[in-house]
């Protein structure tokens, strides 16, 4: 029988047309639904069935009320038809009409506590009203019938993802794919649950897995990048992002990664353009414009890098980084008086920050402040830029208690440079009557061992209850008191070994004008071409004489003026700069940048220039020609940032004049 003749009479039985009602709801024929069910209904007794089907009809033509008064009248005629209060719930539900559909979804499953779409549908509501705790326990209640209830599981994670218990959400997350391998965005969330749990290569593999699945998840990609950068994977993460945005060129926030990998990477230009493709669409990003400011800081070019700090202020008053970061392209600049201003600045917005106050200190090292430099300079020992460990506080001095008879120990710090600066501070302990032990590498024993006083120098930590006092090195001066007028030993303190002086000076021509030079240190910008030494090499009196070690000495085989060298001989036994030192003791003159070196000669009481560039260290301060830690030192200061010619002009004249 053809659809469209239903004979809804007395001889069709209910069943026969109900069958036939429903098929028509299924072809779509929703109005022949109604009309054939009124008429049935207008020469039959009243069905709740009937009606709870009139129901869902009217429903689905967005008829409410008419929907409403057959749910209605299907319970009037049948009250403990379940199905009936499950569709007015799903009703009320859809109108936002959440008390109303809780009410009827609770009262269907009373009828049929295992009604497992009400349970669900109950769930659901209780989550959309904000009754979390009730809808966990709907949704729990769910799966104790049907433990395999798929939507249960995804949206209890889903759930527990947003309260943070994220252990419970990845549980019902990984049931999901159990169930059904391949299911919605259930491989994406696992990747993004385990990225805030910091569990990285988990969440690449449930990225990577999304990705199978939709090559076109471009928040995929975004998203493993991001987690490649936290494994320290710049390259891969790279390449993710570049993915997303194949996918979706218009997604500017991987351009802001790309930045971040490439001032990673130290190539400055490509990361500013990759930031200023992210300012297109963020054009007020704080963070961006400080990181263009850094990237050109980094490039040496500070002006530009204040003025997109400057940015980066104006759209975040209260950012801390950029003012962290202002105040060390000022100091770079050498314009003190703002550096100090805006460390300042910087502190009032993150007061104590450790970095600031170590870069305070600095600026305040820089302008002579010795005293209160140092007392910021111990800020070092929780700054991420330095590894140093400070003293136990039972170990600590203070300055003030008497040091005669008793233990104190020092232990090294940062490089080369720094331990024979300082190690000036071991003779003033033991002056003060202290036993002094100095913790240093073995490499340096030999060398210190010159210093004339009674030290004791390990490579191991004593015993605590071996000692009364324990220091870093570079606190010394600050629990010296010291300040311009009272450094210590300003001449020499380090002394040669007899026997390689006499080796050494046998190896050189003494009837020349015997000069030590070393042109590279730790730091590129610290250092120079060796070619710069040229002009000096052709003056008839002169002998070069290389101090240079390490990968630099290979610059020698490049050059085409003569300069003495020992290819490898000196320093070789095991003990840094023992050779070296009596080298420079044999010399007239010692020329080098900013590195151990200088120091030595310094440490040696040898005749020193030091070539600094323009904003050089802190222990070297500003507009000055000698310095306080050396007597027989001059500093040569570099006027020009790129160019280091013109200091070597000034040299070539002093040496040509014999005005040395």
């Amino acid at each position: 029988m053809l659809a469209s003749d239903i004979q809804y009479d007395k001889y069709n039985t209910l069943d026969d047309f109900l069958e036939q009602i429903i098929n028509l709801y299924n072809d779509g024929k929703f109005k022949k639904v109604i009309f054939y069910s009124n008429k049935y209904l207008e020469k039959n007794p009243p069905s709740h069935e009937l009606y709870n089907i009139l129901g869902i009809t009217y429903n689905k033509l967005n008829n409410n009320k008419l929907a409403f008064d057959s749910y209605s009248k299907a319970i009037n005629i049948e009250p403990n038809f379940a199905v009936s209060y499950f569709n007015l719930g799903l009703l009320f539900h859809e109108q936002n009409s959440f008390e109303y559909a809780i009410e009827n979804y609770k009262k269907a499953i009373s009828l049929n506590p295992n009604y497992v779409d009400a349970i669900f549908n109950l769930a659901n509501v209780l989550k959309e009203n904000g009754e979390i705790e009730k809808a966990i326990c709907a949704y729990k209640s769910l799966l104790r019938r049907d433990n395999l209830h798929i939507n249960a599981h995804y949206n209890l994670g889903g759930i527990f993802k947003e309260m943070n218990r994220f252990a419970s959400s990845i549980f019902h997350f990984k049931k999901v794919l159990k169930i059904k391998p391949l299911y919605l965005d259930t491989f994406f969330k696992l990747g993004t649950l385990y990225q805030k749990i910091k569990n990285f290569e988990k969440a690449i593999y449930y990225f990577l897995e999304e990705s199978k699945i939709n090559n076109n998840n471009y928040m995929a990609y975004y998203l493993m990048g991001n987690a490649y950068i936290e494994i320290g994977d710049l390259q891969t993460a790279y390449q993710k992002f570049q993915k997303a945005l194949q996918i979706n060129p218009k997604f500017f926030n991987a351009f802001k990664y790309l930045g971040y990998i490439k001032q990673k990477e130290e190539d400055h230009n490509l990361a500013i353009q990759f930031y200023k493709k992210f300012l297109k669409i963020n054009p007020a990003c704080s963070e961006t414009y400080n990181n263009i400011g850094f990237s050109f800081e980094e490039k040496k070019e500070f002006v530009k890098a204040l003025n997109y700090y400057k940015k980066s202020i104006k759209y975040n008053p209260v950012y801390f980084e950029a003012y962290h970061n202002m105040g060390n392209a000022f100091q770079k600049l050498g314009e003190l008086d703002k550096a100090r201003d805006t460390y300042k600045k910087a502190l009032k917005i993150f007061p104590n920050n450790p970095d600031t106050l170590l870069n305070y200190g600095c600026t305040n090292l820089m302008e002579g402040f010795l005293k209160i430099g140092f007392k910021m300079y111990e800020n070092r020992f929780y700054s991420k830029e330095f590894v140093c460990k400070p003293p136990r506080k039972k170990l600590t001095w203070d300055g003030k208690k008497s040091l005669v008879g008793k233990h104190f120990f020092v232990y090294e710090e940062q490089g080369l440079g720094d331990i024979i600066q300082f190690s000036r501070y071991l003779l003033l302990l033991k002056e003060k009557g202290a036993k002094v032990t100095f913790k240093v590498r073995k490499d340096l024993h030999k060398l210190l061992s010159a210093l004339q006083a009674d030290i004791y120098l390990t490579s191991n930590y004593p015993n605590y209850e071996e000692i009364d006092f324990e220091s870093p090195l570079l606190s010394l001066p600050y629990l010296l008191a010291t300040d311009l007028t009272n450094i210590p030993i300003q001449q020499r303190y380090i002394f040669a070994n007899e026997k390689k002086i006499t080796f050494w000076k046998k190896q050189l021509n003494n009837k020349k004008l015997k000069i030590g030079i070393n042109w590279y240190g730790s730091k590129d910008d610290k250092s120079f071409k060796l070619n710069n030494f040229k002009k000096l090499a052709e003056l008839p009196n002169v002998q070069l004489i290389s101090l240079q070690k390490g990968e630099s000495e290979k610059d020698l085989k490049n050059v085409d003026f003569p300069i003495k060298s020992f290819d490898g001989e000196i320093d070789n036994d095991g003990d840094a700069f023992v050779d070296t030192a009596a080298i420079i003791v044999n010399c007239d003159l010692i020329i080098t940048c900013d590195t151990s070196i200088a120091h030595l000669s310094g440490a040696l009481g040898k005749k020193t220039w030091i070539i600094l560039k323009k904003i050089p260290d802190w222990r070297w301060m500003l507009n000055r020609s000698d310095t306080p830690w050396y007597k027989n030192a001059i500093l040569l200061r570099n006027t020009n940032i790129k160019n280091w010619k013109p200091v070597f002009d000034k040299i070539y004249k002093k040496i040509k004049t014999n005005d040395i």
